[in-house]
């Protein structure tokens, strides 16, 4: 049987994987965004995000919402906005902190929208738990109006001490999905020109917060030190330095990918 015909039963398989596996981390995200330290990095990686919306963007949607505290903010910005994810169990958590905001429980691979709907879609590390990632985008670019933007922000794996540390994590934890690999800048802007996006901004996010704020559920022994919001504050502003900074960048954790929509290369080549 070729790869082709294999990878809808690999789509499904993935889906239930990451539907298992998130049922069981929603507490622990619950209790990740628990700390000052930890959500003063989130609200700064979320404002880097939301900073590429396009004035009078009106439709939205949060690809991959998870429990919604990318949402919460995004919908105190632009209200209205729609959040989806596979994970029912997401979804209960992020009614707690979005109440107002229109969940839908879907696969970010089968979208449930009709073309052309929405202004923007984020997509907060939701691309790195899929599988057939060309077919994740095309999905994407579909549900953009012409015109429309999509920011993403994603594990980059351009460093290899990071490439390698992520590997092990993935490997050893059973909070993460051996699957669920990060990406190289130029890996993640082929596949979105694959997917017949025009990409029009790439820049690295988080080194020092990303590792030290991000996570405590992972690593947490900054909660434990007095000042940590400050400290969160001073690695921020380290951080935006160092990946603004030639040949400094490639320690960056993630990779914000801003792309337009456009045919596919697909669709290029027929039509040329």
């Amino acid at each position: 049987m070729s790869s082709t015909a294999q990878a809808p039963a690999t789509s499904e398989a993935n889906a239930r994987a990451q539907i298992e596996l998130h049922k069981e981390l929603a507490p622990r995200y619950a209790y990740r965004y628990s700390f000052e330290f930890s959500r003063l990095f989130q609200q700064d990686w979320h404002a880097e995000m939301i900073g590429h919306v396009p004035p009078g963007s009106k439709r939205i949607l949060d690809l991959g919402c998870g429990t919604g505290f990318f949402l919460a903010e995004l919908e105190q910005h632009h209200p209205g906005s729609v959040g989806l994810d596979i994970s029912h169990a997401m979804l209960k958590v992020s009614d707690q902190y979005v109440p107002d905001a229109r969940l839908v429980t879907g696969d970010a691979e089968k979208l449930p929208f009709k073309p052309g709907v929405f202004d923007v879609v984020f997509c907060k590390g939701s691309l790195h738990h899929t599988r057939d990632h060309v077919a994740f985008l095309t999905h994407c670019r579909k549900a953009l109006r012409p015109g429309g933007v999509l920011i993403m922000s994603e594990p980059c794996n351009d460093n290899p001490i990071i490439r390698l540390a992520r590997a092990i994590l993935y490997r050893k934890s059973q909070h993460f999905d051996v699957g669920d690999q990060g990406f190289t800048k130029k890996g993640i802007v082929s596949l979105c020109e694959q997917a017949g996006f025009k990409v029009t901004k790439v820049k690295k996010y988080g080194i020092l917060a990303y590792t030290f704020a991000g996570f405590p559920d992972h690593l947490g022994f900054l909660r434990f030190i007095p000042g940590n919001a400050l400290i969160t504050r001073g690695f921020i502003a380290l951080d935006r330095l160092i990946c603004a900074t030639p040949g400094l960048s490639i320690f960056g954790f993630h990779v914000v990918v801003v792309g337009e929509p456009g045919p596919s290369a697909a669709e290029a080549e027929v039509t040329s």
